[in-house]
């Protein structure tokens, strides 16, 4: 699993910060920020050692809200 904080190359040669990972009913959800534009963000799941990228409306909207609650907890 990846830590907060990593930066990882995507298949579309851009690096992404990690800022949130956390794992929901056994899935594992990634929040990536580009770091050279922070504009570009992902949403995505860990499915056979790969990211990909969460396109379901419905799932997107719950990794959203898990992510928000996740990085607000304070």
């Amino acid at each position: 699993m990846f830590e907060i904080g990593n930066i990882l190359t995507l298949a579309d040669d851009n690096e992404y910060s990690v800022v949130d990972q956390f794992n929901d009913s056994g899935i594992n959800y990634v929040y990536l920020v580009d770091i050279n534009n922070t504009a570009n963000i992902i949403y995505g799941k860990l499915e056979n050692d790969e990211i990909v990228e969460i396109s379901d409306a419905e799932e997107l909207e719950k990794v959203i809200k898990l992510v928000y609650e996740h990085t607000h907890k304070n």
